[in-house]
């Protein structure tokens, strides 16, 4: 899994951590509950569950956790997850962005505000991911018997990348949002702990909130909660 690994990192990806806010090393008594807490509790909103099966199953991938992968030019999807007896979920997958933006597509972002960036997020699908990481982790931990759980989001290879309506449908920026990381990394959720109870009753709004700091992160300062809940609710009602 090193070279998939190598590879989601070669370009812009996401890395998310979920954890239990205390450390049990065998909270999850057997492999095979770990496996049977992931295939209960993944989503399938847009077309793509999250987190990803691969066809071969889950499997085990140490002594004390399992693992699935999607390896897949075509898509293209690169994703990596890894989940504990700990409780801790670690998953990478790779900004498709990066992956599908043509020439001819980032002449059209550039053109927009005259400029030259050449990496791009794009605004809804943010919404959507996030929106799954925290539905996804509602689920998983309403089944574990813990306090508290850790959300960390990461968004690697941020710096000059520009937020963007990527199939616009009518929907305009008014100006260019860029985010100025010089370290590349933008992280939100670190040190944060979400009481199960919380998490549980609040996840889609948890997520709103968590959305905006990254948009905020991309100097998108005026940026509401309004703007997006008919698009989350769409998400979760599987109408997109």
């Amino acid at each position: 899994m090193e070279d998939l690994i190598k590879k989601i990192e070669s370009k812009g990806y996401w890395k998310v951590i979920l954890r239990p806010n205390i450390y049990k090393a065998n909270l999850i008594p057997s492999l095979p509950e770990c496996k049977k807490l992931i295939q209960a509790n993944n989503l399938e909103l847009r077309g793509w569950d999250y987190p990803h099966i691969d066809r071969e199953g889950i499997m085990v991938a140490s002594e004390n956790s399992v693992h699935s992968y999607c390896d897949w030019p075509e898509g293209p999807m690169f994703e990596y997850w890894r989940f504990y007896q700990t409780g801790q979920f670690v998953h990478y997958f790779a900004m498709r962005e990066d992956l599908r933006i043509s020439d001819l597509k980032k002449k059209e972002f550039q053109d927009e505000f005259g400029n030259k960036i050449e990496k791009f997020l794009s605004i809804l699908s943010t919404v959507y991911s996030v929106t799954e990481i925290y539905q996804f982790a509602s689920k998983l931990f309403s089944k574990l018997d813990i306090e508290g759980v850790e959300i960390i989001i990461e968004l690697h290879d941020v710096n000059k990348r520009m937020l963007t309506f990527w199939d616009n449908f009518g929907r305009f920026l008014s100006r260019p949002y860029i985010c100025e990381f010089s370290s590349g990394v933008l992280t939100i959720g670190k040190g944060e702990i979400i009481s199960k109870e919380n998490l549980i009753k609040n996840s889609s709004e948890l997520a709103i909130d968590s959305t905006i700091k990254i948009f905020n992160a991309f100097n998108w300062d005026s940026v509401t909660k309004n703007i997006f809940l008919e698009d989350q609710k769409k998400l979760l009602e599987r109408r997109l």
